[in-house]
């Protein structure tokens, strides 16, 4: 047996959550000699320290966690609460991490402060495409990402690698939301594919042939980076626009470059497309 000083060290537990866990009643010491009062521990506690480690770390009250306790929760129940609450924390990393890189590129827009250099605008014709694609309202952008991977894994052996163009989305939404986005993505299509056909999606859908219209007058800039991150980029279109004239004529297409796995999002190259229309002459007038 280990006095509490030993105990504590093998446990790496402070002795003075032991002395508590005592008092409680969660973890007494195998044996208190009455003469001097130390408390005497045994290896053979540690199983249930670990448990009350692990349940307290699962955000349970003491008393909460005596109870567990004294139904004897076994080690795969313990082992499987352990596992949720795992997933959980690292939900929310991910949640942060991600609203971290949300503010650092927005620290980024400010300090550009409307210098439009680092942007590489281009004002170019668009010719129309066959559109292998769903539209659906999304609920997140990471619903609709998680259909794209599933785009990507089936469509390859259903029309042909080489029938494949960019992967692109037609955002149709009136406002920016983040929430239920009513978006139409798939691929546009380099070869002549059957204008009636149709590929059943896991979640139901079905992706249809339909056409991209050209576009006379198109707006672009490609970034590098998290997709979700690219409001530096729609700032620079739309200050470009104002100052040469330019108004917005149609839906904003992403057309993906390079689309790549979510372990390594920083990589994609996305070019977005908005269409646009020289302004009247009563207009610019007006607006000067």
């Amino acid at each position: 047996m280990y006095q509490i000083g030993e105990f504590s060290k093998i446990a790496q537990v402070s002795g003075r959550q032991l002395r508590h866990y005592d008092q409680l009643g969660l973890l007494t010491p195998e044996y208190t000699d009455p003469d001097s009062g130390y408390r005497y521990y045994s290896a053979r506690q540690l199983p249930r320290l670990n448990r009350i480690l692990a349940l307290k770390e699962m955000g349970m009250s003491l008393e909460q966690i005596g109870r567990m306790l004294d139904d004897e929760i076994s080690p795969d129940e313990l082992r499987g609460m352990l596992m949720m609450k795992k997933a959980q924390i690292e939900q929310m990393l991910h949640e942060e991490l991600a609203r971290m890189r949300y503010i650092e590129s927005r620290i980024e827009q400010i300090n550009a402060e409307g210098n439009m250099e680092n942007y590489d605008i281009v004002l170019k014709s668009v010719p129309a495409k066959k559109f292998l694609a769903v539209r659906e309202i999304c609920p997140q952008l990471s619903a609709g990402r998680q259909l794209a991977l599933e785009m990507h894994r089936l469509l390859p052996s259903k029309v042909g690698k080489r029938a494949m163009g960019h992967f692109t989305a037609v955002l149709y939404s009136e406002i920016f939301t983040d929430v239920d986005i009513d978006l139409e993505f798939g691929f546009q299509l380099e070869d002549d594919v059957d204008d009636d056909l149709v590929i059943e999606l896991p979640d139901g859908a079905s992706m249809t042939v339909t056409d991209l219209p050209a576009e006379e007058h198109m707006l672009t800039v490609t970034r590098l980076g998290n997709p979700q991150l690219g409001h530096g980029s729609y700032a620079a279109i739309g200050m470009w626009a104002e100052a040469n004239g330019y108004e917005f004529a149609g839906n904003v297409r992403e057309v993906f470059i390079n689309f790549v796995q979510t372990d390594r999002i920083e990589e994609t190259v996305t070019e977005i497309q908005y269409p646009v229309r020289p302004k009247s002459n009563l207009f610019l007038q007006l607006s000067e």
